[in-house]
């Protein structure tokens, strides 16, 4: 506890307490900070790929039915966190236990520093082969994009907050004007809507794809931010702004400019369109909100699992990651294979938090300070391996989907059978 208290006054945020009422956000701030992490090239990567096979029309509705599903799970989340005022680490401790809460909150910060090392690193790439830099400008620019990326993290939520400020205009006019430019090639939008895929897909391999590019980040991340929210109004508002308009425009601009010129990835489009310097801002802005936003987000969960002050664990990250980004991981195909299986590993997580708060504890949690926590809670651990188990076995659907919805029927199922008690922590408790 002295630790804690210790940090609390070294920190503004509040990794080892609940936001105070007095410090939380308006839904602008929250919506530029979220929206910033929405805005990443994964989205528009998906947006191309979905162009591969599917119609215009039908990319439209598989983006309202991904984003509509990644929303429902989001504001859940975020009314959790909202309420209470804790980032995903802390809400572990209520249905983990103290202890386990430290194992379940360190795989988010593995997968999430995965892509902030795989981003970071492309972009160093991307800076290099612009100004021909050669292999060893290349890693120093790999290296420097890691730790710059890192600096408004450190600096913590204010200033990731003032980051989307000035970076998602910016993102949102370069990727309008480049869409509108790339219906004007492809000979109107009514050629758009006329577009034939060479190698048509499902529908529902459509909506899985959207799904699975955001699964992650609408079921654990998002309570690192909508935390500071004033109002559930305004955290749920908020999430499915950052959804339903920013991760939609995103896909939308992949998939127009995969439709025209046969390539997904915007920056080169403006490349091959001659526009240099709006291709720099545009992978400039677009990598390092999300990357802040990540890295941040780690530092919270990895803090709680070590007991260890924010800002000593992100000089910590950001020795890996600069380390990292000189293997080129963009380059390794394993090395994504292992994010992809840890991606699966995590949505349970979320499973079980929504489970035991509207399920079991009846959508209200005591404070932090006067909750009783069970040092491990054995049914959680279960539920998790259990819920994996069948993300494995069922041969069909989207497997983080799979575990994620199969964890929030299991928990409360196996607290029935085992007649566990209602009252948060139920055995041994131990004061926080």
């Amino acid at each position: 506890m002295s630790f804690k208290e210790k940090s609390k006054s070294r920190t503004n945020d509040y990794e080892f307490t609940a936001v105070p009422e007095d410090k939380r956000k308006s839904y602008t701030s929250l919506t530029i900070v979220w929206t910033g992490y929405v805005f990443v090239i994964t989205s528009m990567m998906a947006g191309g790929g979905l162009a591969l096979g599917l119609t215009f029309k039908d990319i439209l509705l598989v983006c309202i039915l991904g984003n509509v599903f990644l929303g429902v799970i989001a504001t859940l989340i975020s009314i959790i966190s909202s309420k209470n005022g804790l980032s995903f680490a802390l809400l572990t401790k209520y249905s983990f236990g103290t202890n386990g809460s430290k194992i379940a909150s360190f795989f988010v910060p593995v997968v999430n520093l995965g892509w902030y090392i795989i981003q970071a690193a492309t972009y160093g790439h991307f800076i290099a082969l612009i100004f021909n830099l050669g292999s060893i400008g290349e890693g120093i620019c790999m290296v420097s994009s890691a730790v710059l990326m890192g600096v408004f993290a450190f600096s913590g939520i204010k200033a990731i907050t003032v980051l989307g400020y000035v970076s998602i205009p910016a993102i949102v006019f370069l990727s309008i004007a480049t869409s509108v430019r790339a219906i004007g090639m492809y000979g109107g939008i009514q050629n758009i809507f006329d577009y034939t895929p060479s190698a048509p897909m499902a529908i529902s391999t459509g909506v899985t794809a959207i799904i699975g590019t955001w699964i992650l980040s609408s079921a654990t991340c998002i309570a690192d931010i909508m935390r500071y929210a004033k109002s559930t109004k305004e955290a749920v508002l908020s999430s499915l702004t950052g959804l339903l308009l920013g991760n939609s425009l995103m896909i939308i601009c992949g998939a127009l400019a995969a439709i025209a010129v046969n390539n997904s990835d915007l920056p080169a489009v403006l490349l091959s369109m001659g526009l240099l310097i709006p291709s720099i801002i545009l992978m400039t802005t677009n990598i390092f909100t999300t990357n802040a936003a990540n890295l941040y987000s780690n530092s919270l969960n990895l803090s709680n699992s070590f007991n260890m002050d924010r800002k000593k664990m992100i000089i910590i990250l950001l020795v890996i990651a600069a380390l990292g980004t000189l293997t080129r991981p963009y380059e390794i195909g394993a090395f994504f294979t292992f994010l992809e299986l840890l991606g699966n590993v995590i949505p349970p997580l979320a499973g079980i938090i929504i489970a035991d708060y509207f399920i079991i504890n009846k959508g209200k949690y005591d404070s932090l300070n006067n909750a009783k926590f069970q040092k491990w809670n054995i049914l959680a651990f279960a539920t998790w391996l259990i819920s994996l188990g069948l993300s494995f076995a069922i041969p069909f659907g989207l497997p983080a989907l799979t575990s994620l919805i199969s964890s929030i029927i299991i928990f409360p199922i196996l607290t029935i059978i085992l007649k566990k008690s209602k009252k948060q922590g139920g055995v041994n408790y131990e004061k926080i």
